[in-house]
């Protein structure tokens, strides 16, 4: 199954720009093959979410009193074709389905009284208007240690948003036209732009950006320089003593022990050469041009 040629569950949120784990244009990047997904053949914790799908799909049966069965084929949009979903269980004698999901117990939060992680509403709720069914549940094993399972119901609304803001990255994919960056591709931009020449592009309409981004880092330095004075403050009060208590707050500065690598010691055996490698990355400057 080629992933680049359709838009599926799992990416709707992305292409939403909703998703805690991809922004669009890495999505974008991967669907155009500029990039290859994350491989997750061998990760442990993706095997045993697989292997427990069928556990957690009973345990929803017994929980529930509802009956449910494998779905039995990839569907898709009767619209538009690279628009489809797969769906871990159907319910049988309604038009309701039923999304199976595993996490870890560090996650618990996501799921507590009503919540449910943004990215997994979408998906259910695409699975849905895609199916043309009325109502989906998701159950969820978290930690191991705790089952619980929740409905969502169709939202035609919202659909049709997700459909429209689909079919307009789609076009991005096929025009090869990349949809603006986000703060969370500070990073990974670096993958689909390696290297640089040495040609400057004379862009005037990006001097206010510049401007923004020179203004931003100058009260990042303000505050980073308020956070360090008041820790310093906070330091000088707790002196000997584990910390302090407030009617809201418990502040503690407590000694932690770790370790770090001696580069000198390194170097002096003449051993650091061979425990290092190159590396190459890009480093975005900006300076200030004298007046003319």
């Amino acid at each position: 199954m080629d992933r680049k040629t359709f838009i599926g569950g799992s990416d709707i949120a992305a292409v939403m720009g909703m998703s805690k784990w991809k922004s669009p244009l890495q999505l974008w990047a991967e669907k155009t093959g500029r990039i290859e997904p994350d491989d997750l053949s061998g990760i442990e914790a993706v095997e045993l979410g697989t292997e427990l799908e069928d556990f957690v799909a009973k345990k929803f049966e017994r929980k529930s009193s509802l009956k449910v069965r494998r779905a039995p084929k990839r569907y898709i949009c009767k619209q538009f074709d690279f628009m489809s979903c797969q769906v871990d269980r159907l319910i049988e004698g309604t038009d309701f389905l039923l999304e199976v999901k595993t996490c870890s117990a560090w996650l618990a939060k996501d799921w507590e009284g009503e919540e449910i992680p943004k990215d997994y509403i979408l998906q259910v709720l695409w699975q849905l208007g895609i199916t043309g069914r009325s109502k989906g549940y998701i159950a969820v094993l978290i930690g191991g240690q705790k089952f619980s399972y929740k409905e969502i119901d169709f939202d035609e609304d919202l659909f049709l948003r997700m459909v429209n803001q689909a079919a307009a990255f789609w076009e991005m994919v096929k025009n090869d036209d990349p949809p603006a960056a986000q703060g969370m591709d500070n990073y990974f931009i670096a993958q689909l732009h390696p290297k640089s020449d040495e040609e400057m592009q004379n862009m005037q309409e990006m001097q206010e950006s510049i401007a923004l981004l020179q203004e931003t880092k100058m009260h990042i330095a303000e505050l980073e320089k308020q956070k360090d004075d008041i820790e310093a403050k906070l330091k000088q009060v707790i002196g000997d003593n584990l910390g302090i208590n407030t009617d809201r707050y418990q502040v503690t500065w407590k000694t932690q022990y770790g370790a770090r690598v001696d580069v000198q010691l390194l170097k002096d055996a003449k051993i650091y050469d061979q425990y290092t490698m190159p590396t190459q990355t890009r480093v975005l400057r900006v300076k200030l041009k004298k007046e003319e």
